[in-house]
């Protein structure tokens, strides 16, 4: 059984760049770095759960019964913020459609697995019954096998996960015994491993094991990836879950799909859920049949985004449907609808919507004037663009003459106004093009002015808003100002909540930018007293940050304290050695860079091109300065020659030298240099494929990817150009 992608595949990697690793490059259309930067056109699946069997509308169910265990309050451990209210909010929803929900909440071993077993026999007693399981928290992977902490899981050995925590297979063997109609598993639960010895495993959570008939089973992101535990109430993915449950008339399939686009929209790809699916029937949760009125109310209350409230009714439903659309695919169609309803850009609440929706589903242009917008119809986006039927449109919006109309009064503006006019001018300014409207330092006075006034209005309350009106204080040279600011917002929120994490975290950065690392290292140190020894979680996180300013400042004694504790604490892992090679390169040292970055490839040999691996970071390395760009090809040339006879890895080599000349030929224009490359990077791609086909087995996606390369590099020979 092969895991299903919800929404489009494309593959992104976080290497931690939120403790200062080198962080990946994501160009237009956010694809993950080398191969997955190439123009590739990812081969992505929907979901096979509508083959049609038969068909399930609520009417003609059995019961529903649900199980929702929400743990967060953890012992010896990190303790999550949003579970309990995950559950909480997840057992609403599924008791206004119709379950009879049960709700554990912080729950011990014992507590779940007597939940577990109440939730197989009610289920056995009702054959034709639907069956909800949904758990938020910590979840592991050993062994291939998957489990769910309880509350009082303390453990200091992998060992002693068999007995102490609860497998996820008997979750999966407690459903198959109960031989009912249809069970949906639900796991919010791929956070990042609690349990410091879990350092070196495997992330996340595993694929899914033996799987009962009739079932489906969801990851709240892909198997062996981390999943985010939200800065809201709630996490992410359960968030859009819970929306788009109460959909009324959509097929699970969609409402799972709509739930992955979301969540890979919102989390810019770092997070894609994920489904296993042994069913094939539709199964209808929310019901059809809303009159006119209620079908309005329906759509407001589901998809009417924040600080709407106060917009006239007609106006909430356009804005609501608008994004219903746009969550749909169909954000053509979206963007439409908001012109349609005020042509002339006159409606500030309009207004303020159109800014929201461009920010949210336009594909900007370079000059953040023109947008792009499409609609998929019946398809998902790969599949529509193969097949030609993708429908596109691009929209010029000038935003610029339209705050003209609304600059006398501010004050008297709706406040989400003010806000999104703060998030787009902030947009520009941190994206800024030549030849924009206004000058850069316009632009930054147009973004602070603009969020300023939805600071007084009391608005700027979300994480990553706050975070973007300090930077612009900071660049406008109002260090101080900036900290006062973000010390103000951290005052009240929990120390162990993600939004004080997040923005002791812009503290931190806005020191360490603003010329004071010492100021920025006193927090960390701090905070590193004030850590219990066996907070190893926390400890790696802040370890890593001070590696990461450190090498930012070029200041080798701090650097030196902090890796030093770091390469004794976690001496299997490669972080401390990424960091040490980049700080060599910061330092001008290239050729004990070179010697640190060979020692490493031994160290850690890379498993598949398709995985994180060493190799990526350390190219990240070079490539973020332009004088040390090209000391990464000599460091190529050196493994390729020290590594001739070992086919698996010179396999990998050409493929990354291929892969790497694309990089840095991007910063030539001259079509004569970059046939040249386009060449040397074919002959690399011949040499790889050459081995590739010699080995015992091929994966059809790296015979993919070595074909849709190829046919890129031909294209450059031809045309002097390598694509977007």
């Amino acid at each position: 059984m092969s895991e299903i992608p919800i929404a489009k595949r494309t593959e992104t990697r976080k290497l931690l760049s939120a403790v200062g690793l080198p962080a990946p490059l994501i160009p237009k259309g956010g694809k993950a770095f080398f191969f997955r930067t190439l123009p590739l056109v990812a081969c992505c699946l929907f979901l096979g759960l509508s083959m049609g069997i038969f068909l399930a509308h609520p009417q003609e169910q059995g019961e529903r019964i649900a199980l929702v265990i929400g743990n967060g309050n953890y012992e010896g451990m990190g303790k999550l913020a949003n579970p309990v209210n995950d559950a909480e909010d997840m057992g609403e929803t599924l008791s206004s459609l119709g379950f009879d929900v049960e709700v554990v909440i912080n729950a011990g071993l014992e507590r779940m697995e007597e939940a577990v077993l109440r939730f197989r026999d009610k289920l056995a007693a009702s054959p034709g019954s639907v069956g909800v399981f949904f758990y938020a928290g910590h979840g592991v992977q050993s062994g291939g096998e998957n489990y769910l902490l309880p509350v009082d899981a303390r453990t200091n050995s992998e060992s002693l996960l068999r007995t102490r925590a609860v497998p996820l297979q008997f979750v999966l063997d407690s459903l198959k015994e109960a031989r009912n109609k249809v069970n949906i598993v639900i796991l919010d639960a791929c956070r990042d491993n609690p349990f410091s010895w879990a350092r070196s495993s495997s992330r996340g959570l595993a694929v899914v094991g033996q799987q009962p008939p009739g079932s489906i089973v969801v990851y709240s992101t892909s198997a062996g990836r981390v999943a985010q535990d939200g800065r809201g109430r709630n996490s992410v993915f359960t968030e859009e879950l819970i929306q788009h449950l109460r959909t009324p008339g959509i097929d699970i399939s969609e409402v799972l799909r709509r739930t992955g686009e979301a969540v890979q929209s919102k989390t810019r790809g770092e997070q894609i859920p994920a489904v296993y699916s042994q069913f094939f029937g539709f199964l209808t949760l929310a019901e059809e049949g809303l009159n006119e009125e209620e079908y309005i109310d329906s759509v407001i209350s589901n998809y009417l985004p924040p600080l709407f409230d106060e917009a006239p009714r007609d106006v909430q439903f356009t804005i609501a449907w608008a994004e219903e659309r746009a969550q749909s695919d169909q954000r053509l169609d979206g963007w439409n609808a908001l012109v349609e309803a005020d042509p002339s850009h006159t409606d500030p609440y309009l207004v303020a919507a159109k800014i929201r929706f461009l920010l949210a589903y336009g594909e900007a242009q370079e000059n953040h004037l023109k947008f792009t917008f499409y609609n998929t119809g019946d398809k998902d986006y790969d599949t529509a663009l193969q097949a030609g039927t993708l429908e596109r449109k691009s929209t010029e919006f000038d935003l610029y003459a339209v705050t003209q109309r609304f600059k006398g009064k501010p004050e008297h503006l709706p406040s989400v106004l003010a806000l999104e006019l703060g998030k787009y001018f902030y947009r520009v300014f941190s994206h800024y093009p030549q030849g924009w409207p206004l000058r850069k330092e316009e632009v930054l006075d147009q973004a602070l002015s603009w969020l300023r006034i939805a600071e007084t209005k009391g608005v700027l309350t979300q994480t990553d808003e706050i975070v973007s009106y300090s930077d612009l204080l900071a660049a406008k040279g109002k260090l101080d100002e900036a900290i006062s600011f973000l010390r103000k917002k951290m005052e009240g929120l929990p120390r162990d909540s993600d939004d004080w994490e997040r923005l002791w975290e812009a503290l931190v950065d806005t020191y360490a930018r603003g010329g004071k690392p010492i100021e920025a290292f006193k927090e960390i140190d701090t905070r590193i007293r004030s850590t219990p020894a066996d907070a190893k979680d926390t400890l790696f996180k802040l370890y890593l940050k001070g590696m990461g300013i450190s090498v930012e400042s070029k200041r080798k004694e701090d650097f030196e304290r902090y890796a030093k504790y770091f390469e004794v604490q976690y001496p299997n892992t490669w972080y401390a050695g990424i960091f040490r090679h980049r700080f060599l390169l910061e330092t001008g040292d290239t050729k004990g860079a070179q010697k640190l970055a060979e020692r490493l490839y031994q160290q850690f040999p890379v498993e598949s091109i398709l995985k994180d691996n060493i190799l990526e970071p350390l190219l990240e390395n070079y490539l973020r300065n332009p004088y040390t760009s090209l000391e990464a090809i000599p460091f190529l040339d050196s493994l390729i020659h020290t590594n001739q006879g070992a086919p698996n890895r010179l396999f990998e080599l050409y493929m990354y030298r291929a892969a790497y000349r694309a990089q840095i030929s991007r910063n030539t224009t001259d079509p004569n240099k970059i046939k040249q490359i386009a060449r040397e990077s074919l002959a690399d791609l011949d040499r790889a494929e050459t081995l590739y086909k010699g080995f015992p087995s091929q994966e059809e996606e790296i015979l993919s990817i070595l074909k849709e390369v190829r046919q890129h590099f031909q294209k450059a020979v031809h045309t002097g150009k390598l694509p977007d």
